[in-house]
């Protein structure tokens, strides 16, 4: 690391200390957009710089810096003009409220349903596909598409709910959360695992059901490997002809694992060092929406997968974190555009949350920022889930919902059920 690179790595990290302070101060409370943004993504960059250069990863590219610098500034512009113009509604949030306005029978009875029906498909999958459980065929033909893959993703927003209502008198819950998570995890995407992971621990956060402790992060990151232990263990025990040993599957998941941590950023890193090997296509960017006029058009399908994969020194990338993927497929122009309006969103979103102190709405709140804590290894506001899954909380309200009387000259809330 030459001096410009130290200095440059110094300025991102105050930025991010500078820029959280003020998100902070703004909206009394670090459960924002920008915060669940930057803040991992300084936590794995430390992380990834750690690995770079070592056992065996390549060398970190400084300048690739820059873009999360520029970029980190854009996506605050939204924050301080909301926070400022809202700042009388945000200093009366009067902490972590989120009113539980939520038939738990009712929802857990669909829930039941919805897990019982999908641990049946697999059972029949399994003794009737070509496909061995955990491959991405598997996954696929499992709840990848068509009907169960939409009423796959109705699990994400589930998930999220149950992990933050778990207590010691529902502790029953957590059957309930392992059976979603192992249809995820059958279905091969430990992002899907992780975002609603994530989302549900920020929402007890927020609510003060639990407390940011040093514990915590242990737990988060121990629950992070098991997540990898679980999908890697089913395609290599049930893909081997010879039971794999411990050691062997313990040392494949390993790698994987350091893969995976360090994809996002080290992949841009690297684009960045090359040249940027793909070709510009803002279309990207809107997959989610143009594939859904596609789909009534006939027009052929935006494929948002990038085909370029670079060798990291462990495995082939072909991520390359939220503000690597914007730059690619953008000018500078429209990078900006890009940035300040999808922060507008989250802080929209944000605002209609605090309005509203509503689970559902802020179940759709903290899913996005289970998107954004993930903004380190890739960018996901482009996939189908940033609309369904809302989509599937409006329905689940319609299921389970109570309607709020908020009596502000009482000071009481009252919750009017179906």
């Amino acid at each position: 690391m030459g001096l410009t690179d130290f200095i440059s790595l110094v300025a991102l990290y105050v930025e991010i200390g500078v820029l959280a302070y003020c998100d902070w101060k703004m909206w009394r409370t670090i459960y924002t957009p920008l915060n669940m943004l930057m803040l991992p993504y300084a936590f794995m960059l430390t992380v990834t710089l750690l690995c770079c250069g070592n056992f065996g990863v390549a060398e970190f590219y400084y300048p690739s810096l820059l873009v999360w610098m520029v970029g980190l500034v854009i996506f605050a512009v939204p924050s301080f003009i909301f926070g400022l113009a809202f700042r009388d509604k945000v200093r009366a949030e009067n902490g972590g409220v989120i009113k539980d306005n939520v038939n738990m029978n009712v929802l857990t009875s669909f829930t039941t349903v919805v897990v019982i029906a999908f641990i049946l498909r697999f059972v029949s999958m399994v003794g009737s596909s070509p496909y061995l459980p955990g491959t991405e065929d598997f996954g696929y033909d499992y709840c990848g598409a068509g009907f169960w893959g939409h009423l796959h993703r109705v699990l994400h927003a589930l998930s999220i709910i149950y992990i933050y209502k778990i207590d010691k008198k529902h502790w029953y819950y957590i059957l309930l959360i392992m059976g979603m998570f192992f249809v995820t995890l059958m279905y091969g995407v430990k992002s899907w695992v992780l975002i609603p992971a994530m989302a549900g621990f920020c929402m007890r956060l927020f609510s003060g059901k639990m407390q940011l402790k040093a514990g915590l992060v242990i737990k988060v990151l121990i629950f992070s490997f098991i997540v990898f232990l679980v999908t890697y263990s089913f395609a290599l025990v049930l893909g081997q002809e010879e039971v794999a040993t411990f050691d062997v599957i313990f040392e494949i998941i390993y790698k994987n694992f350091a893969h995976y941590v360090v994809s996002g950023i080290l992949g841009w890193s690297q684009d960045l060092q090359m040249g940027i090997l793909e070709q510009s296509n803002f279309d990207v960017l809107l997959v989610n929406v143009l594939n859904l006029i596609y789909a009534v058009t006939g027009h052929e399908f935006v494929d948002p997968v990038n085909p370029f994969f670079i060798y990291n020194g462990i495995n082939g990338s072909n991520v390359r974190a939220f503000f690597g993927t914007i730059y690619i497929h953008t000018t500078a122009a429209q990078f900006v555009m890009v940035v300040t309006v999808v922060s507008s969103i989250y802080y929209v979103v944000k605002l209609l949350a605090l309005k509203t102190r509503g689970l559902f709405v802020n179940l759709v709140y903290y899913f996005y920022l289970g998107m954004l804590c993930m903004g380190w290894f890739e960018i996901y506001f482009y996939h189908l889930q940033f609309f369904e899954v809302p989509a599937w909380i409006f329905i689940l309200y319609l299921i389970a919902g109570k309607r709020i009387e908020d009596n502000t000259h009482t000071g009481k809330t009252e919750l009017v059920g179906k």
